[in-house]
């Protein structure tokens, strides 16, 4: 088996709150008389193998921003991943989308639902690739008149790019559940003093969809010292707390989808934020709708 190794005890917390959402979500398809006749979709973006190892020990969060996977030291047990348990739904979708840039992982992900879940095989369409690209052309080959999805990003570190968050909102029928790189990734690339490389630089502005994280998360700050020519310097201060952060996120996401929910920070064992779980929803008749389920879901810890 093709190990991926991934998570701990915030994962559980992750997959409790997407899979509440999901049953709600497909109740309200199976049952309302207006909402049977569209055809749903669960995407799974990030899909792995559908498992996941996990260590003994709560992920320590040592994770390049750059890197495929985490390093658990430990490997003690097997549990389902965010892919198997959609599949495990009492009212289960009508197609499933998985997405995974590892060939291997995706071979695999295919022979473990054929055995465990060979009924819902045929609903299902795996596609290798990188994750922006398979779903800003997935998004161009539905028919939105017709069928709705839930997309899960759940990125293991700063993958995801913002035209993917715009390809889904412009939809107009997509419930996205993102899981924001918080302290694995933002937190790391601002640098207190300010110098951060260019390709990390690159890195940010693809994944916030602007440059006004340089103004957000810094100011310049008098020094106390004059210049030859008597003009005061300056220094860069960063001023990026967790807080300051979420609600910039989120307000990008308010900005772009119909309704966006406050985030769940996810944290450690050590308490230090790791990702930021956050929902958005694309579609003008149902938004209202699935942020207060979202909403419900999210604070019940």
């Amino acid at each position: 088996m093709t190990e991926h190794k991934f998570g701990g005890d915030w994962t559980e917390k992750k997959l409790s709150y997407l899979k509440g959402y999901l049953r709600a979500y497909r109740q309200i398809f199976t049952r309302n008389e207006r909402a049977r006749h569209l055809k749903t979709w669960y995407v799974d973006a990030f899909a792995g193998t559908g498992s996941r190892t996990v260590s003994g020990s709560t992920a320590s969060g040592q994770l390049s921003v750059f890197e495929d996977v985490y390093e658990d030291t430990e490997t003690t047990e097997y549990r389902d991943g965010s892919a198997k348990m959609a599949l495990t739904l009492a009212e289960p979708f009508d197609f499933y989308l998985f997405i995974e840039k590892s060939r291997a992982r995706v071979v695999e992900l295919e022979e473990t639902i054929k055995r465990g879940h060979a009924d819902l095989f045929p609903r299902c369409d795996f596609r290798h690739g990188d994750a922006n690209d398979v779903l800003e052309a997935w998004c161009k080959e539905r028919d939105w008149k017709r069928e709705r999805a839930v997309v899960f990003l759940d990125p293991y570190g700063m993958q995801v790019e913002w035209r993917t968050i715009e390809a889904l909102a412009k939809t107009r029928a997509t419930d996205l559940w993102y899981l924001f790189p918080l302290g694995v990734g933002v937190s790391r690339l601002l640098t207190h003093s300010g110098d951060i490389e260019e390709g990390w630089q690159r890195r940010l502005d693809l994944l916030f969809g602007t440059t006004d994280w340089r103004t957000n998360f810094y100011r310049l700050m008098p020094s106390g010292q004059a210049d030859l020519f008597g003009e005061t310097r300056h220094t860069v201060e960063r001023d990026a707390p967790v807080a300051k952060i979420e609600a910039f996120i989120h307000g990008r996401l308010e900005a772009t989808f119909v309704k966006a929910a406050k985030g769940q920070v996810l944290r450690n064992s050590k308490q230090s934020p790791l990702y930021l779980l956050c929902f958005a929803a694309a579609n003008e008749k149902g938004a209202s709708t699935a942020l207060r389920i979202a909403q419900d879901i999210l604070k019940k810890d």
